[in-house]
């Protein structure tokens, strides 16, 4: 019995095992809040926040912004220049 046991305990953990890997690499969505670049005048721009989350990773439809769905939404790199271009999040 104790040699029977041993084996199938062994292929249940190899099996959860990769069931768990593959669940969290398909879970992993890089969220991050969308900005839009505003145009102030005399050649300075600032970026402000769209309340809207976007993805980061190169798949699907441009994010744009709610109010305003000409504005393309982009990843904040400081509060005077947005940098990446963001995508909607897949669902």
């Amino acid at each position: 019995m104790k040699k029977f046991i041993f084996p199938v305990a062994l292929v249940l953990l190899g099996t959860g095992s990769a069931f768990a890997t593959k669940v969290a690499k398909e879970n992993k969505k890089a969220i991050v809040a969308g900005y839009r670049l505003v145009n102030n005048g005399n050649g300075t721009f600032s970026c402000l926040n769209a309340e809207k989350d976007c993805s980061d990773e190169n798949v699907g439809p441009v994010c744009t912004w709610t109010s305003d769905p000409s504005v393309q939404l982009r990843e904040l790199v400081s509060p005077t220049m947005c940098g990446t271009l963001l995508h909607e999040i897949p669902q």
